[in-house]
C-alpha cells in the first residue's frame, strides 16, 4: 500500500510546523498503520488505491489528507508525552514547562479522534453524494455502514 502523504506532510498538518514534534516520532510505518486503521475500513481498498496512484488529488488533498493527520497525531500523542531512555520510559519536564497529566492528554487525544472521525463522515458524505465521480468508492464496503461504536462498545 502506497502512502498518501509524506511524514513531513503529516507533522506540518497535524501540527503546524515540522519543530512541534521530535524527529522521527512521526514514520512511514506509523503514516502506513494510520491508514490501514482508519482509512481503509472506511473508504475502501480500491478507492485508497485510486488515491495513491493520483487519480483523486484534490479529493486526496483537501479531505483525505487533513483526516490522515489528524489519525497520526491521534496515535503518535502519546509518544510525544514519554520517550524511551536509559532510565526506562520518562515523562519531559523543564524549568517552565509542566507535563500535561495522564487525564488532560486523554482529553486531548478523545478531541483529536472526534475531530478526525468527523472530517472522515464529512470525506464520506461527499464521495456518497457523487458516486458517478468515485466509482472505486462502494459504501458497502464501508465498516461504519455496518458497525457502530459508542461508548468505546462495539455494536
Amino acid at each position: 500500500m502506497e502512502l498518501l502523504m509524506t511524514p513531513e506532510e503529516a507533522v506540518r498538518a497535524a501540527f503546524g510546523s515540522t519543530d512541534a514534534v521530535a524527529a522521527g516520532l512521526v514514520t512511514e510505518s506509523l503514516l502506513l498503520a494510520a491508514q490501514r486503521r482508519y482509512l481503509r475500513p472506511v473508504l475502501g481498498g480500491a478507492f485508497c488505491d485510486a488515491l495513491a496512484a493520483g487519480k483523486y488529488d484534490t479529493f486526496l488533498d483537501s479531505c483525505v489528507k487533513p483526516v490522515l493527520a489528524l489519525f497520526v497525531k491521534y496515535l503518535v500523542l502519546p509518544d510525544a508525552a514519554v520517550r524511551p531512555g536509559r532510565l526506562g520510559i520518562v515523562k519531559f519536564g523543564g524549568d517552565s514547562f509542566e507535563p500535561a497529566d495522564d487525564a488532560t492528554l486523554a482529553r486531548l487525544r478523545r478531541r483529536v479522534r472526534a475531530d478526525a472521525e468527523t472530517l472522515l463522515a464529512a470525506a464520506v458524505e461527499l464521495l456518497e453524494a457523487a458516486p458517478a465521480e468515485y466509482p472505486e468508492y462502494d459504501c458497502r464496503g464501508n465498516v461504519k455502514h455496518r458497525v457502530s461504536v459508542d461508548g468505546g462498545i462495539v455494536l
